[in-house]
């Protein structure tokens, strides 16, 4: 049962709904039936509220390639098993919804197959998705692997943003988001897309920028950076943090950062350009989704 421990005492509690938002109407959720997976429906869940966006969850039913002998799999029976199991999940959260005196939501579901990631990104092509909630364990454990393994290769391959859920994750609303930027230069789509986000839950964000010792910011382009975010912004409560790398490396200084600020979420922009791709191989970004106990909000 997804919504076992999450009583109106818990999730329900964090939660008020605000209508409908014109830019995020279509989530995306992909299910694997794992508890990592389960915990990134109620995320998805919980944003939906707030929003009034659709739901759609997708499973992606694959056949493992044989070293010996072809086997033959009943794959028409594998799609009706699943798809099955999808149209039980999604009865459930309308049953929640409905326990819990929320509006109705649209809950779609669907199944497909072949590699998981590739299908997404169809899937959220075609559906035009503007958000993608999905689970990582960040573990390589057996249970969740295919999701949490395809975590990267989505990133790489949609153009929507991505929220990465940890499976030990637990939704306490976004009341601290964390931006991790380089304020060398500004990314103006990010940042509105940022800045929607966190108006929905009232967000404080907390924009950071590592320090290394090869990183020469003044004071001045600090101050021209805080001028430009806050004309793309159009968001009061943002605070800006120059961090110390020190001998850390720029992923240790952020988690650090995220642990002793009680950061509910961090988000990162994945474009092939930016100066984390630059300094990392896995890109930083991909790292911090794999590895963080926060949820992850990935931009394009």
């Amino acid at each position: 049962m997804i919504f076992t421990e999450y009583s109106f005492k818990t999730l329900a509690a964090q939660l008020e709904l605000m209508g409908q938002d014109q830019l995020l109407q279509r989530i995306l959720v992909p299910v694997d039936f794992s508890d990592c997976s389960e915990n990134a429906i109620r995320f998805a869940v919980a944003v939906a509220i707030r929003t009034g966006a659709e739901v759609k969850l997708f499973h992606s039913v694959h056949v493992p390639l044989q070293t010996a002998e072809m086997v033959t799999f009943p794959m028409a029976e594998l799609e009706h098993e699943a798809a099955k199991k999808l149209g039980e999940v999604a009865d459930e959260i309308v049953f929640w919804l409905d326990k819990e005196r929320f509006p109705a939501l649209k809950v779609h579901h669907q199944v497909a197959v072949g590699f998981a990631a590739e299908e997404i990104a169809t899937v959220a092509g075609r559906d035009n998705s503007d958000l993608i909630v999905m689970g990582t364990t960040g573990t390589g454990a057996l249970e969740g692997m295919l999701l949490g393994s395809n975590t990267s290769a989505v990133l790489d391959r949609v153009k929507c943003p991505v929220l990465v859920v940890p499976e030990d994750a637990e939704f306490q609303g976004f009341k601290k988001i964390a931006y991790a930027s380089d304020m060398h230069e500004i990314n103006a789509k990010a940042i509105r897309v940022l800045c929607h986000f966190a108006s929905h839950f009232k967000s404080e964000i907390h924009v950071l920028h590592v320090l290394t010792q090869k990183d020469h910011l003044s004071p001045e382009q600090v101050d021209a950076y805080r001028v430009q975010f806050a004309a793309e912004a159009a968001y009061a409560p943002v605070i800006y943090h120059l961090l110390d790398a020190h001998s850390r490396s720029i992923s240790h200084a952020i988690e650090e950062y995220v642990k002793d600020n009680d950061i509910d979420v961090v988000g990162m922009v994945t474009h092939h350009r930016s100066f984390f791709e630059k300094l990392f191989h896995p890109s930083l970004t991909k790292r911090l989704a794999v590895h963080a106990k926060q949820p992850l909000l990935a931009f394009h």
